[in-house]
Formats: C-alpha cells, structure tokens, sequence
C-alpha cells in the first residue's frame, strides 16, 4: 500500500500552520526594519546634500526640493530653520505596509533624531 493517510496529511498540515505562525511575525518585524532603515538612510543622504550645498550658499534655503526615495516608501523634505542657519529633515512615509512603529522619520541640522511615533531610540538604532 502506498500514499498517504488522511491523519498523516493533517498533521503535516498542522506543523505548517505551527510554524509559520512562530516565523511569519518574526518576519514581518525584520521587514519593517528594513523599510524604517532605508527612510534613516535617505535622511542621512539628504543631510549630506543640505551641508554641501549651505557650504556653497551660505544658507540651507533652496537646497533640495522635495523628492520620493528609490522604492517609493518615504517622501524627503526639508524645511529651513533659524533664519537658512538650520533645516529640519522629514521623512514622510507613503506606503504605509506594516506596523510602521515609528511613522515619519526627521533629523535636524545638529543631528536630533526624532520620529511622530515611537521611541526615537527605538527607530534610530
């Protein structure tokens, strides 16, 4: 006789379901991450920019214009603090898959890192 049983299938079937519900949150945690660490990464890019380019002007107005990430999750935006003597960087997140923990993302000229929800240490680890 070969095949299978019907109760062999089912438990088959049971570990599956088992393990996928220990692994499957896991994963979706390590996803979010990623998506949380490419807005860091964009921030830290576009403060770079908005340095070079106050060396060059003497002030931060005007340095970058809005712009969308490569994957299309953040929008970055900076806006001029303390008379062009500052910025405050956001990223602002557009598509919102996941838990998404720590909402937009922003950076300062002295480097404050903060976010809209969350802990800031959290995010910016």
């Amino acid at each position: 006789m070969k095949g299978f049983s019907l109760i062999e299938l089912m438990m088959v079937v049971a570990i599956i379901g088992i393990i996928s519900a220990i692994v499957y949150p896991s994963y979706q945690n390590q996803v979010e991450r990623g998506r949380v660490s490419e807005g860091r990464t964009e921030l830290m890019a576009a403060a770079m920019r908005m340095e070079r380019c106050f060396t060059a002007n003497a002030q931060y107005a005007g340095c970058i214009a809005p712009y969308e990430s490569e994957s299309g999750l953040y929008r970055i935006s900076a806006t001029p603090t303390n008379s062009n003597q500052g910025f405050l960087l956001t990223a602002t997140r557009i598509l919102a898959t996941g838990q998404n923990q720590c909402g937009n993302l922003t950076l300062t000229h002295a480097g404050t890192r903060g976010v809209t929800s969350g802990s800031a240490q959290e995010c910016w680890r």
